[in-house]
């Protein structure tokens, strides 16, 4: 129960950070009460800024406590630049572009469209590594998979809003955004677990966050950038909330993921996008229309099912 509760505080802060990210690119009504937000119209270029802000601020912190948590982490990147060893950094650079990519994609998705249905579609991502994984280790997917990948296929079609109206193209950006982002979420995750076969996570971790803040930095001198003076200010406070909520998510989770039994895994995997849904309806009055509602507890289920399988299976160790 305890670890159960600390990755729910993690999937909590992440929920907060992809709520935090829509205001900032859409007023919203706060509770009801008034209007703030759309600090940053929701352009490419914006959401790569935003991007570039909140991995420069998270990064010092990943270096701390990497060397907090893995004492040889210096030690660990080293031999990676040893020859036998070469294949696997080009691999974990690799993923960790990939990831950046992922993060790029999922904030243009949440810049366009509501939060809830950006991080549904996302969530995609467990269905296209189980099928991924079958092309690259020959895990043939069972009956039970295959009916999985239906039902979150089916359930993201219904969680897509309607097309029509003058934001028909703010529409598909987001969605087409939101699914890239699943898409090269799972190609980095199947690349990691190839990695962690030669380097403990933690250095890989540190790797991934330094690599997300080369490829953020080097993407400001392509872009063109219009912030208003005057909004920079919040812009950076906003940064900050959301490196640290960030950050929070992603101790507790690491955390909490050894103290929960496999079995629980499956439901706490998909308590992030229930979360974002609900403070996204409760915080900034977004609502879901009674089939996309449906859409979202069908991709729910489905991974609840997927997880459920996962997790009676016998454990094989790696090589």
């Amino acid at each position: 129960m305890r670890g159960f509760l600390i990755v729910v505080v993690g999937s909590l802060g992440l929920a907060l950070q992809n709520v935090l990210l829509r205001v900032i690119f859409s007023e919203s009504s706060i509770l009801g009460q008034g209007s703030w937000g759309g600090f940053l119209a929701p352009t490419l270029s914006h959401s790569l800024l935003v991007l570039h802000l909140r991995s420069i601020l998270i990064l010092p912190a990943v270096i701390l406590l990497s060397y907090r948590l893995y004492p040889t982490t210096t030690q660990a990147l080293t031999q990676l630049l040893q020859p036998e060893r070469r294949p696997t950094l080009r691999l974990a650079l690799m993923s960790s572009s990939f990831l950046y990519l992922a993060m790029a994609l999922l904030f243009v998705a949440i810049a366009s469209i509501p939060a809830g249905v950006a991080t549904v579609l996302f969530f995609m991502h467990p269905v296209i590594t189980g099928l991924l994984t079958w092309v690259v280790f020959g895990s043939r997917p069972s009956r039970l998979r295959l009916a999985v990948t239906v039902g979150v296929m089916l359930g993201s079609l219904l969680v897509v809003p309607s097309f029509a109206g003058s934001a028909t193209a703010s529409l598909g950006l987001g969605v087409g955004a939101a699914l890239g982002a699943s898409v090269a979420y799972s190609l980095q995750g199947v690349q990691a677990q190839i990695c962690f076969r030669h380097i403990h996570p933690v250095p890989f971790t540190l790797i991934n966050f330094a690599i997300m803040a080369f490829w953020s930095t080097l993407s400001l001198f392509f872009i063109q950038i219009e912030v208003p003076p005057e909004q920079w200010g919040i812009l950076w406070g906003l940064s900050v909330i959301a490196a640290a909520l960030t950050l929070l998510g992603q101790l507790c989770y690491n955390v909490g993921i050894h103290l929960v039994r496999a079995a629980s895994m499956s439901i706490v995997a998909v308590s992030n996008p229930v979360l974002t849904v609900a403070l996204a309806w409760l915080l900034l009055q977004e609502s879901l229309q009674g089939r996309q509602i449906f859409g979202m507890v069908l991709v729910v289920a489905s991974i609840v099912a997927l997880g459920q399988e996962q997790a009676r299976k016998p454990k094989t160790s790696a090589i």
